[in-house]
């Protein structure tokens, strides 16, 4: 199972007009096919360029590799710093969104959804997403 975490520059919120930076994680699980690391981070990017928002980014991901790879399961785990939150509203100098999608057998197994967690470093969230 691939994890990749993918920095890069920032999206742009399309509610705010301000941008969003983070930290993208994949995960899959091969069935026939395989796609390499650097193309696993030019999807990442792809979608994360476009005026968008932080939930669309991870959906469109787990939908994409799901329809290219046809893989068993699809794990997607983002972790951004919004400025909208900084500077407007509640105004939450260091607050981060996180939003997950799973596809497939990590929709279905927990442990697996906790490995995924653990390979990124996010202990304690295997029920988050």
């Amino acid at each position: 199972m691939p994890v990749i975490t993918c920095g890069g520059g920032p999206s742009v919120c399309e509610h705010h007009s301000l941008p969003f930076f983070g930290k993208a994680y994949v995960g899959y699980i091969a069935h026939e096919h395989i796609l390499g690391l650097s193309k696993l981070t030019r999807l990442v990017r792809m979608f994360a360029r476009r005026f968008s928002m932080q939930e669309r980014i991870g959906r469109q991901l787990a939908e994409s590799l799901q329809k290219i790879l046809q893989p068993h399961g699809v794990a997607v785990h983002l972790e951004a710093v919004r400025l909208c939150t900084q500077m407007r509203g509640v105004r939450e100098i260091e607050s981060s969104t996180r939003t997950t999608h799973w596809r497939g057998t990590y929709d279905e197994d927990p442990q697996l959804r906790a490995e995924f967690f653990t390979l990124c470093g996010q202990r304690g969230l295997a029920g988050h997403g």
